[in-house]
């Protein structure tokens, strides 16, 4: 009878191990599969406003920016994910470098305008990490001899959890402990029952 418990401990263990590791997994994939879509809003009096959808796709990140309310048509709008600074700062006059450009958009006749640009090598858990504050930013028209024009609208890519997001990583790895100390837990008790008898 003793070795028949064990042996159901033991079967109980290796059970619980295979949920503990099919959990991890999924929470990896889940972890590389999110779709995370943010608001740009007006900066210094434009009007300009839109969305951007941040989605994982295969080696990368997929970047659709929607925009409406656009000035003129036929005017194209260079556009920028940039590093190191919020909205807040670049309406003060201190925008942040660049560091991942995005494909123009060009203003249709009715204020619209789109663009997608595939990120290689990045994830949206990345892009919207805590190492570092960034944000999209929509460019007004690019002039000769100018340089840079000012952001017409803007986004702040804050940390998921900031933004009513939930990471799934952190959500699967306490339910993975939880199960494994479900798992430790049945196993001893096995083990002094069989102790016992």
């Amino acid at each position: 009878m003793y070795r028949a418990r064990r042996l159901s401990g033991a079967a109980l263990a290796i059970t619980m191990f295979g949920v503990l590791v099919l959990t991890l997994s999924a929470s990896a994939e889940a972890q590389e599969n999110q779709t995370v879509e943010v608001n740009l809003t007006q900066s210094r009096d434009s009007g300009v406003n839109g969305t951007a959808t941040l989605e994982d796709v295969k080696g990368g990140v997929k970047v659709t920016l929607e925009m409406r309310d656009l000035p003129e048509p036929g005017i194209k709008h260079i556009n920028h994910i940039h590093a190191g600074g919020t909205c807040a700062d670049d309406r003060a006059g201190r925008t942040a470098p660049v560091t991942i450009p995005l494909k123009t958009i060009t203003a249709q006749d009715d204020g619209t305008g789109s663009a997608t640009t595939t990120i290689e090598d990045v994830s949206v858990a990345q892009l919207f990490g805590e190492d570092k504050e960034r944000f999209i930013l929509l460019h007004a028209e690019a002039k000769k001899g100018e340089g840079v024009p000012p952001g017409i609208a803007c986004a702040d890519l804050a940390p998921l959890a900031e933004t009513g997001g939930i990471r799934p990583a952190p959500l699967f790895l306490a339910g993975a402990i939880s199960i494994l100390g479900v798992a430790v837990g049945l196993f001893i008790l096995h083990r002094r029952i069989g102790a016992e008898n």
